[in-house]
């Protein structure tokens, strides 16, 4: 059974004209879209801080960490279109958006570590009813990559809500 269903021609266009910043972002040269990263911590991180909170994570902690993120990614799911996305062709060039074909892809792919599921190191979609993209970091912090028009106070609530903290660009 397919796990992903493209998404028609017609909204595929639609989605690349909301997204013209993706590729950038994706390929981490952004310079144009607005970023809004969402942690476990309530700060970022010194590198002492690292190495002690990143490091030989004790099992329990780590379930911890990634229920806060399940929490926000659930809330996201039953709330708002979650799309997933890939770049064709041998240059990466051709941005490709993909719908779930059920519930159960799509919660397994968008949490903590679901990237695997689809051969991606971590998790990343977009959210186009809130113009936004949400890549998962590997260091318990995920980013919400953004520009005009998004409905920021919207996120900024299920993160809280979640029990996670934002944290601002420095």
């Amino acid at each position: 059974m397919r796990r992903l269903l493209n998404v028609s021609r017609e909204r595929q266009l639609e989605l690349e004209s909301l997204f013209p910043w993706l590729h950038s972002v994706h390929g981490n040269d952004n310079t144009t879209a607005r970023m809004l990263s969402v942690s476990v911590f309530d700060h970022w991180l010194t590198r002492e801080e690292a190495c002690a909170q990143l490091e030989d994570v004790p099992t329990e902690e780590q379930h911890r960490r990634n229920a806060l993120h399940t929490t926000l990614c659930a809330r996201i799911a039953r709330e708002t279109e979650v799309l997933s996305f890939v770049f064709r062709r041998r240059q990466r060039d051709r941005l490709v958006f993909r719908g779930f074909a059920s519930s159960a892809p799509l919660c397994a792919y968008f949490s903590p570590n679901g990237g695997k599921t689809l051969r991606h190191r971590q998790f990343h979609v977009v959210l186009p009813e809130l113009r936004c993209a949400f890549y998962e970091g590997w260091d318990d912090t995920n980013h919400f990559y953004f520009s005009e028009g998004t409905q920021i106070n919207r996120i900024v609530d299920w993160v809280t809500e979640s029990g996670l903290h934002i944290l601002e660009k420095t």
